[in-house]
């Protein structure tokens, strides 16, 4: 993965107001979550990309220590309750990330949530600070174009270099962004969260949040447990793993995908390498991309090893085998198939939201900030990075790493400034049961997440297993859409320990509508 592919045009106008405001640590904004809320008020208009849902914004402190000090606007969107009289107040909804649009995604709700739920529930999508409308982090294309970038430097000078790149890049951003920089945290966005629930005037929320929404849903839990009506948590973060567990583990995760859809081709006519050896042919492409002799059939291009691995990491998600077979076998039969890298890649750039061209002025939006101030991964060196991914080649000899995750890693070799949410075991008291989904063999939030994170809150959750592959689990089938929307209207909860079996991934052949997110966790 090129974190400088997933960037996307930053917005304009007050959008991109500079701040000035000094810093403060996320403890003293956390010992505050108990007080009431002040009366805030949001000023509803029709949204211009989906006029029957209404957008709004909200003024909010840039830093909830210093709640007097300078705010920023944050945006978001409303789908009113199609039977308003049987509203069971307002759904929160995230799609993951970080940088996912919950204003995007509130846009389609329609295609998204069941009409029972629909129904009932006024959607609520916002874009968490720092996030497309909502105040972005904004980098100059000029600073994210520096030499110096690596997923992976592989000798003590790369290492140098992507630590000088990570330098000036953040104090780029920095700059162009103004003090919020330092504050788009998932705590202070939970904090954010409750003073929406405020203003809109409920007692209590909804939650569903997808893959690394379910990180912001575990801190509102811990700061907010009795402002909890439901909460949905679906392909779940485990914010209590350290640097070495976090990168193995989601190698570990990538790897297990990959074998479910070697398994799948070696079962199926539907997969274009069906008789062959998939490792062997997999094995084969990567050691071309290493060799700088890996060619697109389609146009005649290069393809390197990470893009050949961020986008086979990509496809796991949906999961798109079919998709994925035909990649493969393009590129190692050298003969175009109904799939080709570049259009692979294009719906991988368009699915993340990301700016591929940029002229050298442009402000890009970048989402590094926000990885780097929830997780502590310092790196000490070189040899202490190398020794990590030797170990991940370990765990996932085919898939060698988590493309996502090893990225994660290296975009915050080197930069300054506080981890204001730094991983620790959750901590909930008082909250209702948290419903938990998550799928077997999931490529980003694995099931050893999940059952860590159960673990964790103990008798305050139920988890159901979606017993397939793919990247979140509550629209794959009838059974785990019933398990979440019981809950969410009755507040029925289905057994502890349910298991729904998987679907046939050879149906898993759509492209996402045009406005429908995918989050990279």
């Amino acid at each position: 993965m090129n974190w400088q592919r997933l960037t996307r045009p930053a917005a304009t106008g007050t959008a991109l107001l500079l701040l000035a405001a000094g810093l403060a640590t996320q403890s003293t904004a956390s010992a505050q979550a108990g007080a009431e809320q002040p009366t805030r008020t949001i000023e509803w208009t029709p949204c211009a990309e989906a006029p029957a849902l209404s957008c709004g914004t909200i003024t909010l402190p840039v830093d909830w220590a210093q709640p007097q000090g300078p705010t920023f606007e944050l945006a978001l969107a409303k789908r009113p309750a199609d039977d308003p009289a049987s509203s069971k107040g307002p759904l929160f909804i995230n799609p993951g990330g970080p940088g996912g649009s919950g204003v995007s995604y509130a846009f389609t709700a329609g295609n998204l949530f069941s009409p029972a739920i629909l129904r009932s529930f006024d959607i609520i999508g916002i874009d968490p600070r720092g996030v497309a409308r909502s105040h972005p982090v904004v980098c100059s294309a000029s600073a994210l174009d520096q030499p110096g970038f690596t997923v992976l430097p592989r000798t003590p000078e790369e290492f140098t270099a992507l630590t000088k790149y990570n330098r000036q890049l953040a104090e780029d951003c920095r700059k162009q962004t103004g003090p919020l920089y330092d504050h788009v945290d998932s705590v202070s966005v939970a904090r954010d969260l409750d003073a929406v629930r405020a203003a809109l005037g409920a007692d209590k929320l909804n939650w569903y949040g997808a893959s690394y929404g379910s990180l912001m849903g575990q801190m509102y839990a811990e700061l907010f447990p009795h402002r909890i009506r439901s909460m949905v948590n679906d392909g779940n973060m485990d914010h209590s793993l350290g640097k070495w567990a976090f990168l193995l583990s989601e190698g570990a995760f990538a790897e297990d995908s990959f074998q479910q859809f070697a398994d799948w081709c070696a079962q199926s006519a539907n997969c274009a390498l069906n008789g062959q050896n998939v490792s062997t042919v997999y094995a084969e492409l990567l050691a071309k991309a290493d060799a700088g002799e890996l060619v697109d059939p389609a146009d005649g291009s290069t393809v390197d090893t990470w893009s050949l691995l961020d986008v086979t990491q990509f496809y796991f998600n949906r999961p798109r085998w079919v998709q994925l077979g035909q990649l493969l076998a393009s590129l190692h039969s050298g003969t175009t198939t109904a799939t080709t890298l570049r259009a692979a890649e294009s719906e991988l750039t368009k699915a993340r939201g990301t700016t591929p061209n940029r002229t050298a002025d442009e402000l890009v939006e970048d989402v590094r900030p926000h990885f780097c101030q929830d997780w502590s991964v310092p790196i000490s060196g070189f040899q202490e990075l190398d020794t990590m991914y030797k170990t991940s080649l370990k765990v996932a000899p085919r898939m060698r790493a988590s493309v996502l995750a090893l990225s994660s890693i290296t975009s915050c070799i080197g930069v300054p400034g506080t981890v204001n949410n730094p991983q620790h075991r959750l901590q909930v008291k008082g909250a209702p049961t948290i419903l938990m989904l998550n799928g077997l063999h999931d490529p980003a939030t694995g099931y050893a997440w999940a059952l860590n994170a159960k673990h964790q809150l103990g008798k305050g959750a139920v988890l159901v297993t979606y017993e397939g592959a793919g990247h979140v689990v509550y629209s794959r089938t009838p059974c785990t859409r019933a398990a979440a929307d019981n809950y969410l209207l009755d507040l029925t909860l289905p057994t502890d320990g349910t298991h729904c079996p998987a679907n046939n991934p050879a149906l898993t052949t759509r492209t996402p509508a045009p406005l429908e997110p995918t989050a990279r966790w």
